[in-house]
């Protein structure tokens, strides 16, 4: 009996180390474990290099014609008020341009600015339109020539009935400005003349313009 029971116990023993040697090959080493991250992590990082290369490519200006494009714009918005009346005056100037070659690029320019003025009782509301083409060149990364050519009908003065008198003409702007933007979101101040207004009594020859671009 006691010969029978030593057996039994040393079959079980042998039976307990296969197993636990068959799980122990089953089980994954702390190697594995510690590798498993260091995948995730790789897995992880490959989407980051893709969106890299699609950043990389957005910006890559020989990649077709959204990449030559810049945006850019001003805004007007201005209040007064005396003793004689009151004013206000609201509107945008959007323009496209494109990247010709190199730091030259040229595009369309158009605005609309909506005036009103108050004397007593009494307003008055008109409003202003451009549309014209411009060229313009960079440099110095900061700095640029601007010229342009266009249409605009602007009021010079009110009439006896309290309509605007406008002026509807043609006529060029030269000149240039600084630009903060680098090629990316930026604001620009410029200053341009008109030629054709330098003995023009009711409008100024010269035109301070400030806005925003982006890509430029």
């Amino acid at each position: 009996m006691n010969k029978i029971i030593r057996i039994s116990f040393f079959a079980l023993a042998i039976f307990l180390m296969i197993d636990a040697s068959a799980f122990a090959q089953r089980r994954p080493s702390k190697k594995e474990k510690t590798d498993e991250p260091a995948n995730t992590e790789d897995s992880t990082a490959r989407p980051t290099r893709r969106t890299t290369k699609t950043t990389d490519k957005y910006f890559d200006e020989s990649g077709g014609f959204k990449h030559r494009l810049w945006y850019g714009g001003g805004f007007t918005l201005g209040l007064n008020s005396n003793t004689y009346g009151s004013s206000f005056a609201v509107g945008v100037t959007p323009m496209i341009g494109y990247k010709i070659v190199g730091d030259l690029s040229a595009g369309p320019r158009f605005g609309v600015v909506y005036n009103s003025q108050g004397f007593g009782n009494v307003r008055v509301s008109w409003t202003d339109y451009s549309l014209g083409a411009f060229a313009r060149y960079k440099f110095l990364g900061f700095l640029f020539l601007h010229a342009e050519y266009g249409y605009s009908s602007k009021a010079i003065a009110l009439d006896n009935s309290g309509s605007a008198i406008k002026a509807n003409r043609f006529s060029p702007a030269l000149g240039g400005g600084y630009n903060s933007g680098n090629g990316v979101f930026g604001y620009e101040i410029a200053l341009l003349y008109d030629p054709t207004l330098s003995n023009n009594a009711f409008i100024s020859p010269l035109d301070i313009r400030a806005g925003f671009t982006y890509n430029f």
